[in-house]
């Protein structure tokens, strides 16, 4: 079966010139889709930031519960704050002695409470306050009492006190402007994050980076090809004719691999990277082109730690590594692993081991697939024992 690929024995020269050939069809697709990817270039560049403003809006999210408020208007007050995608709705305490507990444990998970609602029957039969409850915590937080009308008498004492007084249910403006202060108070942005740029030509750069990586995931089928097109000469005739399904698993693998990094390593990643390994005495400032120098990393990356399987077929298929190589060398190969994962990823653990486990994974793939292919081989070798090498 004849599906067009050269047969012929090519001379070192000859070699060179036709990988330069190849080289350039791959960078000429890899243009062209970069050229169509640069029309969506503002929709990909606000997609692709999305993993990171993601993390950033979470840890920006105002922390809140509710201390003995009941009732219809608390369900409607609840749900208004569920609903809100600038609170993080901690749920309903029942009695003062329950928040002290609460908010020391909050701040060791380095999500401190920053707004308290509480309904004024939560006041003790002594007078203290949540204030008096949390004295000396850091972060305080921000403490807002529900009366039922204007003329409470617990109104003028608790504004003495300098405690903030609301009528409950508060009104949506009323509840967005707490939800404000609170944010102010525990030192965090109120709305939407924006990573940022140091120089009027970071824009155009960036979407020149984010039309390339899109555009070198599109190309993958072209260069794929190419790359094999390039080293069939040295592979049997039988072998030749695994060119349709080889370029498109292998194009799968390193799209899914790119999808891997951006839909479950950047989540993860930058989780991990912002919230809690950044301490609360430093604010975080990213910059866009930061931002997509990981994102151009991670995503070619992944794209060919995917490909390992289909690798080291190939390498079995012209004879480079053998099954029993790879077992006798698989110790070695999982420490190396461990170390391109903590070369490519940044300094924390669960980044590389992300990449760690799939490497460690996929080289055991590879070893059944060198197996398959090396009995492939040896039965192509008994069958055209002379047309090895382009035959």
């Amino acid at each position: 079966m004849n599906i067009g690929l050269d047969d012929t024995k090519y001379t070192l020269l000859e070699h060179l010139t036709e990988l330069r050939m190849r080289l350039l069809k791959s960078l000429l697709a890899v243009m062209a889709t970069t050229s169509v990817a640069l029309f969506f270039s503002s929709d990909i560049l606000d997609y692709s930031i999305k993993p990171l403003n993601d993390v950033l809006s979470d840890r920006s999210r105002v922390e809140t519960i509710l201390l003995h408020v009941e009732g219809e208007a608390a369900d409607r007050l609840e749900k208004g704050l569920e609903d809100s995608k600038l609170v993080h709705f901690r749920g309903r305490v029942a009695n003062l002695g329950e928040i002290a507990p609460l908010a020391k444990a909050a701040i060791a998970e380095r999500r401190p409470i920053d707004l308290i609602l509480v309904d004024t029957n939560a006041i003790g039969a002594d007078g203290a306050l949540v204030s008096d409850v949390l004295e000396g915590l850091d972060p305080q937080p921000s403490v807002v009492y529900l009366v039922k009308s204007a003329q409470d008498p617990l109104v003028a004492d608790l504004q003495l006190e300098g405690a903030a007084v609301v009528i409950d249910p508060p009104r949506p403006v009323v509840l967005e402007r707490l939800v404000r202060r609170a944010a102010s108070a525990a030192g965090k942005s109120y709305g939407a994050q924006k990573l940022v740029v140091l120089s009027p030509l970071d824009p155009f750069f960036a979407y020149l980076k984010v039309g390339l990586v899109v555009g070198l995931f599109l190309a993958c089928p072209i260069w794929i090809f190419q790359i094999w097109q390039f080293v069939a000469p040295g592979l049997y005739r039988r072998e030749k004719q695994m060119v349709v399904p080889l370029v498109v698993s292998a194009s799968a693998l390193f799209i899914g691999g790119g999808l891997f990094a951006y839909y479950v390593m950047f989540p993860i990643m930058f989780d991990v990277l912002v919230n809690q390994m950044m301490p609360a005495s430093l604010e975080g400032t990213f910059t866009v082109d930061n931002y997509l120098s990981i994102l151009f990393q991670m995503t070619l990356a992944f794209g060919v730690v995917f490909e390992t399987p289909l690798i080291i077929a190939m390498l079995a298929a012209v004879g480079v590594v053998t099954a029993e190589g790879l077992r006798r060398w698989r110790k070695y190969a999982i420490v190396l692993s461990f170390v391109i994962g903590a070369v490519l990823t940044p300094a924390d653990p669960i980044s590389q081991t992300l990449m760690s486990v799939p490497l460690v994974i996929f080289y055991e793939l590879g070893i059944l697939a060198a197996v398959v292919v090396g009995k492939k081989r040896a039965a192509a070798a008994e069958a055209e024992p002379v047309t090895a090498g382009g035959a």
